[in-house]
């Protein structure tokens, strides 16, 4: 049997994701949100799993370098 809420829950999503990929501000938005949650999540883990403070230090600095470094290359793409 033919169900019409499947289709129409299916062209929604087809729909609602197309619409945000063509809106730039929301595409970025979502890539600075994915940034932040991978920076705070990789924090979170180097600072619960290690405990030498020189070389929790020098990782906290590559996270962030390798974040600015992501989110730069991300921008170079869309525009």
């Amino acid at each position: 049997m033919f169900d019409i809420a499947w289709l129409f829950t299916r062209l929604g999503g087809i729909f609602f994701f197309g619409g945000i990929l063509l809106d730039v501000e929301i595409i970025i938005l979502i890539i600075g949100l994915v940034l932040l949650h991978m920076n705070l999540g990789l924090r979170t883990i180097l600072i619960d799993y290690i405990h030498i403070n020189k070389i929790k230090i020098t990782l906290l600095f590559l996270i962030r370098i390798s974040s600015i470094e992501i989110s730069r290359y991300l921008l170079e793409l869309l525009l």
